[in-house]
């Protein structure tokens, strides 16, 4: 787990993406594979959006400047982070996914921790997260992460009760994981 790394999104990794894409289709997990079609479909029109995004360019009303990273384990794709600029309502700041074919593996952890570091360099002083109440997992990589529990939320998009976290991110922040 030590070579992990994020990385910006590229063409250097377009198979590997590609393939981390078809899992979630292998699955039926129409959620992420929309998300991630448009690779399977023109992956550079793909990169340049999220390039675009990162800079706040073309964005959708109600979208907010969007930093896109890539967990790379052994030169390979196996998580997605995304570090919204501003908290969005009922979803915050980071959004987090691991490949299907990864999970429970301390890939979650890490790509957490990995995007704290990301955001302190953005500015962010007080990361916002949600996750579902029935996802444990992701409300424990949260905790383990040193998010703090400040109540449940209610989104009416999803129809769903979500754990709404604060991680507060201090200048001694990264010896925690020292």
């Amino acid at each position: 787990m030590k070579d992990l790394f994020l990385i910006e999104p590229n063409i250097k990794y377009e198979k590997s993406f590609q393939n981390y894409a078809l899992t979630y289709k292998k699955i039926n997990d129409e959620h992420y594979f929309n998300k991630y079609k448009k690779a399977l479909e023109n992956f550079r029109d793909y990169l340049n959006d999220l390039h675009n995004y990162s800079k706040g360019n073309d964005l959708y009303q109600g979208e907010v400047i969007t930093s896109t990273f890539w967990l790379i384990d052994k030169k390979e794709v196996v998580g997605v982070v995304r570090i919204r600029h501003q908290e969005i309502e009922c979803a915050g700041h980071i959004g987090y996914d691991i490949s299907p074919d990864c999970r429970n593996r301390g890939y979650g952890f890490q790509i957490l921790k990995l995007a704290l570091e990301k955001a302190i360099k953005i500015g962010i002083e007080e990361v916002i997260l949600t996750c579902n109440i029935d996802n444990i997992a992701s409300k424990k990589i949260i905790e383990k992460n040193n998010g703090k529990l400040l109540g449940t939320i209610f989104d009416e998009e999803e129809n769903e009760y979500l754990y709404k976290f604060s991680i507060t991110l201090t200048t001694n922040f990264l010896s925690l994981y020292s």
